[in-house]
């Protein structure tokens, strides 16, 4: 979260520390976290110790460091100004989060930080193990860099470890989002970015809000969206630049429905207050929404009819029912269909190739949707004649819009999100932060 510091406390967090069980006044020299360092020494003092463990004023210049390398910021001293407190605070939440993994003995390895670099790569499309001249020809500090990632791959453990198992989606929720892209079908959904300000308190809601029109600032004079979101967006999607995908209206709040509606491609809204927060929201792409297949199968059918005249009474038709139930027990496979037809002078077989369940009429697709390959259907009746259906093959086509099994998936990732967002601001109350 990105919020200002102000000549009392940094929001959030208590004023004061503790010490065997006492508390203290906290003194905090504001001043001297914005002041631009004018001697070397002075990057090496404290700005902030956050549960007896030290950030110093080292730790911040690197991170100001990655973020213009990263963010195509003016390197001056007026940026450096307005990021060393987004900054600080970016850091102090990192601590916080590598503090919970630690006491949860999460462990980020080698494999875990190659991973994550080779992500990196492929996100600014740098040949493979190509990141370190990438960044020394960038100007970016890996030391900088690998701390934070090694905080966003501690937090990713720690949350799945600890809140997935509180996370049940049930079919009622994943009926209502199906019911929602069939409403929606023919309306626009929108690709968007996301950076998200929490407002853990509200006390806090300014100074989240001066916060957020700071970062559009930012980005109006250039500095990448993705970047930013990286560094200090608070939402799930802060580790992939933002990036949330695909939404459609009634799935985000009203008040972010309504301002993504209104952008035009590639455009940056206001700060926009909802769900908890301040929301920065850019558009990259709009496109018409496509329901949900109805039917996902595809059937192979053969058929024998056997006619009935125009004038035939109901005695008529009994005595062909009679004759096909017979047929249907003698006959099994397709490839005997046509052979079985020519035993009978008023059959006639036929291929019906490849059909869709959703196409056929609803008394004949309930009747073959689970009918045994190679097993003829009882008689079926309809004027003019009385027909036998065989299965072939049944296979499973691929809907036009996403599977159950996605959107557990989507939602799942929703509500982990909102937990660990929970958590976060749990840890912030209940840290002990002093400032230098």
């Amino acid at each position: 979260m990105v919020l200002p510091l102000n000549k009392v406390h940094l929001a959030g967090f208590p004023l004061g520390f503790r010490r065997r069980g006492l508390m203290f006044p906290l003194i905090i020299a504001v001043t001297a976290v914005f002041a631009a360092p004018a001697l070397a020494q002075d990057v090496q003092r404290i700005a902030a110790i956050v549960n007896d463990e030290v950030i110093s004023r080292y730790d911040v210049e690197q991170r100001i460091h990655l973020v213009i390398a990263t963010s195509r910021l003016q390197d001056n001293a007026q940026t450096r100004r307005r990021l060393r407190q987004q900054v600080l605070r970016g850091l102090i939440d990192e601590s916080l989060q590598l503090q919970a993994a630690k006491r949860h003995s999460i462990r980020v390895g080698k494999s875990d930080l190659e991973h994550a670099f080779r992500f990196i790569e492929k996100q600014n499309r740098v040949p493979m193990g190509g990141l370190d001249q990438y960044m020394q020809r960038s100007g970016i500090p890996k030391v900088a860099l690998e701390i934070q990632l090694r905080a966003q791959i501690s937090w990713s453990k720690l949350v799945r470890r600890r809140l997935s198992r509180n996370v049940q989606i049930g079919d009622e929720e994943v009926d209502e989002a199906l019911a929602r892209l069939q409403v929606n079908a023919g309306r626009s959904e929108q690709r968007i970015s996301e950076i998200f300000l929490p407002i853990d308190s509200p006390d806090h809601v300014e100074e989240v809000r001066r916060a957020s029109i700071g970062m559009l600032r930012q980005l109006r004079e250039g500095a990448s969206f993705a970047a930013l979101a990286r560094q200090f967006s608070r939402g799930a999607t802060a580790a992939q630049g933002g990036a949330v995908g695909w939404v459609q209206p009634g799935q985000l709040a009203t008040a972010l429905d309504q301002a993504i509606s209104k952008l035009r491609l590639d455009g940056i809204s206001e700060p926009i207050q909802a769900a908890g927060g301040y929301y920065l929201v850019q558009l990259h792409e709009r496109r018409e929404i496509t329901a949900v297949a109805q039917g996902g199968m595809k059937l192979a059918l053969k058929q024998i009819v056997l006619a009935v005249a125009g004038d035939a009474k109901e005695v008529d038709y009994e005595v062909r029912e009679t004759l096909a139930k017979t047929m249907a027990e003698s006959t099994k496979g397709c490839g005997n269909v046509a052979t079985a037809a020519k035993e009978l002078e008023m059959a006639s077989a036929g291929d019906l190739g490849s059909v869709k369940l959703a196409d056929l009429p609803g008394n004949i697709a309930e009747t073959v949707r689970d009918l045994a390959i190679g097993r003829f259907s009882p008689p079926i009746r309809k004027k003019g004649l009385v027909m036998l259906l065989m299965v072939c093959k049944r296979e499973k086509i691929k809907g036009q819009g996403p599977s159950r099994e996605s959107i557990t998936k989507n939602l799942t990732k929703q509500r982990l999100a909102m937990l660990a967002q929970r958590y976060l601001r749990d840890l912030r109350r209940s840290a002990v932060v002093e400032l230098r």
